[in-house]
């Protein structure tokens, strides 16, 4: 059986729940807050699970002028899927009653989280869908990002950058992208060869040396024949 109690002491159970230390959820601001959008409608529909639920918390969220605090309820449990390992163990859990799963939610911080994130989890809990909580926040998170202008990149090239070139990088990027705030996040693979390679959402942008060569490669078949 799944118990809080095996999961961490109940004297503890608010400075360290789970294997991930939780921070005040009152405290944290958005960049740009937000707060609503006219129509209360998401940028963009997918027709997704996950997509479906982050876009009914969008419009509920608007509705009630507080985008900006279910953006920040939704970074924390996608924070907290990333780091700890028992909480993802807990979503994907199926053998869990409802009392169990809510129990372990209120403990998480029930009161700190906004009224919309509580509807939330419990029309998840309901619905038997918790383990996709971690999809839907990222979804929402995507929606906000785009409506405040945010964009996470991931910049990949065959050895580490030093500050100077990643400056270089970061600056191209807001020259061609003006009003847009960059999280850049750089990664190292050496079979790239050289250049650099970029990720943006779905998209892919390759300057890799090894894209070159296999370019090259596929032109000289080309040729031969």
């Amino acid at each position: 059986m799944f118990s809080l109690r095996k999961i961490i002491p109940q004297q503890r159970l608010f400075k360290n729940i789970l294997g991930y230390n939780i921070f005040n959820l009152n405290s944290q601001q958005s960049q740009n807050q937000i707060q609503s959008v006219e129509g209360n409608k998401p940028p963009q529909v997918e027709d997704s699970i996950q997509g479906k639920y982050a876009g009914v918390l969008f419009q509920s969220a608007s509705s009630q002028s507080v985008l900006h605090l279910v953006a920040d309820d939704m970074k924390y449990f996608q924070e907290l899927n990333q780091e700890s390992e028992v909480f993802r163990q807990f979503l994907s859990n199926v053998s869990l009653k409802r009392t169990e799963q809510r129990q372990i939610l209120e403990a998480l911080g029930k009161d700190s989280f906004s009224e919309v994130t509580n509807n939330l989890l419990e029309t998840l809990v309901e619905n038997k869908r918790l383990d996709q909580l971690p999809k839907v926040a990222e979804k929402y998170i995507e929606y906000y990002r785009i409506l405040n202008k945010q964009e996470s990149i991931t910049i990949i090239s065959a050895k580490e950058l030093n500050q100077e070139e990643k400056d270089k990088v970061e600056d191209g990027l807001k020259r061609g992208n003006q009003g847009v705030q960059f999280t850049v996040t750089y990664q190292v693979d050496s079979s790239i060869l050289g250049g650099l390679q970029m990720y943006s959402g779905k998209n892919f942008l390759d300057c890799s040396l090894l894209s070159r060569i296999n370019k090259l490669k596929s032109e000289i078949i080309k040729i031969s024949f």
